[in-house]
């Protein structure tokens, strides 16, 4: 008999961590599931936090900020961070992937596929009601639904890949695994979990092949993690005892919550709990709040694009300000904007990447695009988790390089929605398709 399903999601959350950052690597069996640097992060506080909520049948957004805000520091994105700080906490158009490595328990507690559907969907509205971050939590939960009901490992790509993601539907982990670089967004994790499961050969893994990818190694192993178990009934005790001796009692109490739960199908309490589900779906799609004043003043106070532009020239920067310019990855900065991050700014003559002084170098000289974006990312996600600076990007790769707004541009698509990155009004217009 199954147990610990929602350990599957943590286990590989856990797992994933030591190797978001700095330890990133391409190499399967060079990944430690052990690792001493592992912890739990925000994708386990969320997960349990929702399916708490779930037993419970309270409000699955105040029970988020509820358990988050008692567990700060656990790498919660910028906009949720602000969400959990916020008066009135509404959603806010997230397509981000925190949708989809929280909704497990929708997968697991249920047994027809609309209320996987349902439940899946409440588990996103109260942040990531952006249609994408919504089809997220609906690909994750289903998969994990269909595979608990006895679907067939190939069967994935029919009623998840195609459905959802058909880009992806004849794609193998072979295929993406060279290329793939870290990346927040639910078009480019979720897709992404699911073909590592598909490659694997055991729930231990699949969480390797996840973390291999060199990505968002927590959550794509926290996504990963509880479609593989759903699948192989079966977890190494070693890396279930592991977990359970890093989570918090709160946690380990919901966790064999859950477990009874799993044992309520066809008993009264079970066709209660459905009930819930069903009322509160209905509840939000039927009686949808309108925005209050405040909420309007706060759209209005928002900065916007034309808020957010670099200056053509940045010949000074105030204290709590990072200049982004095109680097080489020897890091010799001889000319255009590395020069002046270089003479002015604090850049480091041999480092090419990252941020220095008042500087934070990307290269743009190893390759097309393509080679460019993960560094992009990388700098994005920093920018997330450093909300107390404004980076002035310019336009990297646009000068020495030889690229065109129109090539960089796209990269930066992620950064519309970071409110502490400017960026150049030439590639704001390419991003928005008009004039800024």
């Amino acid at each position: 008999m199954m147990k610990n399903y929602l350990l599957s999601v943590a286990i590989g959350d856990i797992a994933g961590s030591a190797y978001e950052f700095s330890n990133r690597t391409k190499q399967v069996d060079a990944v430690n599931l052990l690792h001493p640097l592992r912890d739990y992060t925000d994708d386990t506080v969320c997960t349990f936090a929702v399916a708490e909520a779930l037993l419970d049948r309270t409000d699955i957004g105040e029970n988020l900020a509820r358990r988050c805000l008692a567990d700060p520091g656990r790498g919660y994105g910028c906009r949720f961070g602000q969400w959990l700080k916020s008066s009135q906490r509404k959603p806010y158009n997230s397509f981000g992937n925190g949708s989809a490595m929280r909704c497990a328990a929708a997968g697991f507690m249920v047994r027809t596929p609309g209320e996987c559907i349902r439940m899946a969907e409440l588990t996103a509205l109260p942040t990531h009601n952006h249609p994408e971050g919504i089809m997220g939590a609906l690909a994750t939960a289903e998969a994990v639904y269909h595979l608990m009901n006895g679907r067939k490992k190939e069967e994935i790509r029919t009623y998840i890949l195609k459905k959802y993601y058909p880009e992806y539907a004849d794609k193998t982990y072979a295929d993406i695994q060279p290329d793939y670089y870290f990346d927040e967004t639910c078009q480019l994790t979720v897709p992404a979990a699911l073909l590592c499961f598909l490659a694997s050969e055991s729930y231990e893994h699949c969480l390797r092949l996840a973390v291999a990818l060199g990505g968002d190694a927590d959550t794509l192993a926290a996504i990963a993690g509880p479609v593989a178990y759903a699948y192989y009934r079966t977890m190494p005790e070693e890396l279930v005892q592991a977990a359970k001796a890093i989570l918090p009692e709160w946690m380990l109490e919901v966790s064999r919550r859950f477990d009874e739960h799993m044992a309520t199908v066809n008993t009264p309490d079970y066709r209660y709990f459905c009930d819930y589900i069903g009322k509160a779906y209905d509840a939000y799609h039927k009686n949808p709040e309108a925005p209050s004043e405040d909420d309007q003043k706060a759209a209005q106070n928002k900065p916007q694009p034309s808020d957010r532009v670099t200056p053509n020239m940045v010949r000074s920067m105030k204290e709590n300000e990072i200049f982004v310019f095109g680097s080489n990855l020897q890091g010799a900065h001889g000319g255009g904007a590395a020069r002046q991050a270089y003479n002015c700014f604090g850049a480091v003559w041999g480092e090419g990447v990252g941020h220095f002084g008042q500087t934070y170098a990307i290269p743009t000289m190893h390759g097309g695009p393509d080679k460019i974006q993960p560094y992009v990312s990388d700098f994005i996600a920093y920018a997330r988790q450093h909300p107390e600076w404004r980076f002035l990007v310019t336009r990297i790769g646009c000068g020495i390089a030889g690229f065109r707004d129109a090539e960089i541009a796209p990269l930066f698509r992620e950064a519309m929605e970071v409110e502490n990155i400017f960026l150049p009004r030439g590639f704001w217009q390419e991003l928005l398709g008009r004039d800024v």
